[in-house]
């Protein structure tokens, strides 16, 4: 095929005397020269490769036989792809911790039969560590706005005129985040009058987007954007288990023998005088969907911190906002060097990965996220 011809996209697919043909787009024409090309002959296999996943997404999604991460009998092992051992652990502890108004998690492997990780368990909260201190215990001052009918208005709203000078956070409409990062989000919490249909809720109603897992050849899992998903929509927290800051570099000279880690310091509101934070995140054994974030030097994910509850303010939440509109089957990812950016310190936070920058080092945390402007690497110190 001439040079000057790009392939814009895939549109259908068609098997004629067992041959596989694709119907293609090209680039600058119009759809009345789409072509129907064989596969042997075209150069564009990632474009088909998401035409594949799309389809195959699309016919998971209608088909009563989905491979669910939760609502499914432990003894059912019917599905597109034989479930491993892990596979079964994984839906069981979803099924058992995830609340019941989030869109179901299907799993997408067409690379090996490998399940997820049988130590991980799928929580919807915090787990708290020794020595970190449980919301029940926390005696300091409760402040909470008495606005009424669950509709705080940013210039009426105690919480709002107090912290964000009389502006909501989010589009009333959308709630779409509305706030530049590098600052923290205040919602309202358990102490006011409001309820969780308020517009200064939203990250509160919990994760209302279609996401799955898909097993990558180079990354392993990955988590990919079932629906379009529009930019600044809250797609959920990062959870796992609060543990302290000595913890922390404990357990990350364990992971960095592996080249693994997934402790991510909340130190938005840590004293400037400490170059350290009090408490970390470690989701390897306790974690949500965000568990399966990859890197990318580019990503489409952006974090803010949100403080919502009755508790000490150094553990306040850590939530992923879309940082653009994500298309049907993409990948979410954030930036694992520098994804909140603190209004407190030049420096900012970021996925706590204590290894010496040396070469023989680097290939532990090698970048595969191929975007233009990939580092090749990300160490985060």
């Amino acid at each position: 095929m001439d040079h000057e011809y790009e392939v814009e996209k895939v549109i259908d697919k068609k098997e004629e005397n067992g041959v596989v043909y694709y119907l293609l787009k090209w680039k600058n024409f119009d759809e009345s020269n789409n072509t129907w090309e064989p596969a042997q002959n075209l150069n564009c296999s990632e474009l088909v490769q998401a035409f594949n996943l799309e389809k195959a997404l699309e016919q998971w999604l209608i088909e009563e036989d989905l491979c669910i991460l939760r609502q499914q009998p432990q003894n059912d092992t019917i599905c597109k792809k034989s479930k491993t051992k892990n596979m079964l652990k994984f839906e069981h502890s979803h099924q058992t911790f995830v609340h019941n108004d989030e869109p179901q998690i299907p799993i997408f492997n067409d690379i090996d039969n490998q399940g997820i990780p049988l130590e991980f368990t799928y929580v919807d909260d915090y787990v708290y560590g020794e020595d970190v201190p449980r919301p029940e215990q926390y005696q300091g001052p409760i402040v909470g706005c008495d606005c009424e009918f669950s509709k705080c208005k940013a210039k009426q709203c105690s919480c709002l005129k107090k912290e964000n000078r009389g502006r909501l956070y989010y589009n009333r409409t959308t709630g779409a985040v509305n706030l530049e990062p590098g600052n923290a989000i205040i919602e309202c919490n358990d102490a006011c009058s409001c309820d969780l249909s308020c517009p200064n809720r939203v990250t509160q109603r919990q994760r209302n987007v279609s996401l799955g897992l898909r097993r990558f050849a180079e990354k392993g899992w990955g988590v990919i954007a079932l629906q379009h998903i529009p930019k600044d929509s809250f797609i959920t927290y990062y959870l796992g288990e609060i543990i302290t800051s000595q913890e922390a570099d404990l357990r990350g000279n364990k992971y960095d023998e592996v080249g693994k880690t997934y402790l991510f310091d909340i130190d938005f509101y840590d004293d400037d005088s400490t170059a350290t934070s009090f408490f970390t995140i470690d989701a390897c054994k306790y974690g949500n969907i965000s568990h399966f974030f990859n890197h990318s030097c580019d990503p489409n994910l952006v974090v803010f911190p949100v403080l919502n509850g009755i508790c000490d303010i150094r553990l306040h939440h850590i939530a992923f906002f879309a940082k653009r509109d994500i298309e049907f089957g993409e990948e979410l990812t954030f930036d694992y060097v520098g994804a909140v950016e603190s209004k407190h310190k030049s420096d900012s936070i970021s996925m706590e990965v204590d290894i010496q920058i040396q070469e023989e080092n680097m290939s532990k945390y090698e970048c595969k996220c191929r975007s233009e402007n990939c580092r090749g690497y990300f160490l985060v110190v």
